[in-house]
Formats: structure tokens, sequence, C-alpha cells
């Protein structure tokens, strides 16, 4: 069989085929002023929020803290360099600009009872301690 070129086939229709079954669609629901919505790997950090202690939660609002908890992962696993302000054997202190009087400790044996950190003034102890990353703590100036 031969086909004709397209430019004399003249004029063409496209007919409308009947749908099988029909469909009832519901659009979503709108979200009311009130409603909070988290995003699930955003849980983790509001659940180390809670474990701060109450002096620190005075000072950092919820919001803060998921940045700062961000910002204290990307140090420990190197994707990210903050400002270093101590170093020692076993472990670096680097600045904490969520928290005045406060520093971010990165461990590398967090089974030792006494680290050594060369900074210039006095450090005090270490009062918080990430229960998933123990490598990273929160210490306050002396």
């Amino acid at each position: 069989m031969k086909i004709q070129p397209v430019n004399l086939l003249g004029r063409f229709v496209v007919q409308k085929q009947k749908k099988s079954s029909e469909r009832i669609e519901r659009p979503f629901p709108q979200l009311s002023k009130d409603t909070v919505s988290f995003n699930a790997s955003l849980v983790g950090y509001i659940k180390k929020y809670n474990t701060l202690p109450d002096d620190i939660k005075k000072i950092l609002s919820p919001k803060d803290a998921i940045d700062m908890f961000m910002n204290m992962e990307f140090l420990q696993k190197g994707k990210m360099q903050g400002r270093k302000i101590g170093q020692g054997s076993y472990g670096r202190v680097y600045a904490n600009p969520w928290l005045k009087g406060y520093h971010t400790l990165i461990v590398q044996d967090p089974n030792k009872t006494t680290q050594v950190v060369y900074f210039r003034c006095n450090l005090g102890d270490a009062v918080w301690q990430d229960g998933d990353n123990q490598l990273i703590q929160i210490i306050k100036d002396g």
C-alpha cells in the first residue's frame, strides 16, 4: 500500500475517547494555620535539644540548636572547617557562634577521662555530650 505525502492528506480530526471508568478527583485538604510539620531528619535534632542543660536552653532557640548540631556534625566529619581556637593530641576546640561562653570540643577518643587541649585561657569541663556521637561535646569557658 502506498502512503500519500502529508501535504495531500487534507484535514484530520482527533476523536475523543470514552473513559472506561470515571474517577472523582479530590484535592488535598488545606492545612490549618496552627498545623506544624517537621522534616523527619530534624526530629533527631529536636531530641538532642531536649538533652541540653537548662542554662543553654534559656539562651538557645530550637531553630538555632538545629543549625548548631548540624554544624557540629559537619566539623566532626571533616565536611566543613570551623574557626579552630585550640588543639591537643586527642581533640580540637572550635568556636561556637550560637553560644557565648561555650565552645565545641571534637575528641578522637571519648573513653579518655582527661583531654589535654592547648588554649590561651582555661577551659571548663564538658557540659554536654552528644548521645549519638560521643566525639562531639560542648565545653564551658573556664
